[in-house]
């Protein structure tokens, strides 16, 4: 279901289409414009380069959560493959504590 959402840039208003939720298309269009609110009070550039470096500040920020996503899988991954050998190595341990048991057993019914 493609939505028609208003949000406000720059004071200037903007109806998108989007077929997400526009609850999520306010938030997005909310942060962009707190960066570029944020621009405005750090430098003093047109509004068309306020809103490259808005949109570059948050493909960057974008990145970098990228990344830490990556590397969080990626330990997770580790983790994943550390249970399983510790699970592996758990029923071998308790295969030969049952034969060893059973040993006990058969050599005291002697």
């Amino acid at each position: 279901m493609n939505a028609t959402v208003k949000v406000q840039l720059l004071g200037r208003d903007y109806l998108l289409r989007s077929q997400g939720d526009p609850d999520r298309v306010q938030e997005a269009a909310a942060l962009v414009e707190d960066k570029l609110a944020g621009l405005t009070e750090v430098v003093s550039v047109d509004t068309r380069d306020r809103f490259m470096l808005a949109m570059l500040n948050l493909a960057g920020e974008f990145l970098q959560e990228k990344r830490r996503r990556q590397a969080a899988e990626n330990e997770l991954d580790e983790l994943r493959v550390t249970q399983s050998r510790l699970l592996a190595e758990e029923s071998r341990s308790q295969r030969i504590e049952a034969e060893l048991i059973e040993r006990i057993e058969n050599a005291l019914n002697d």
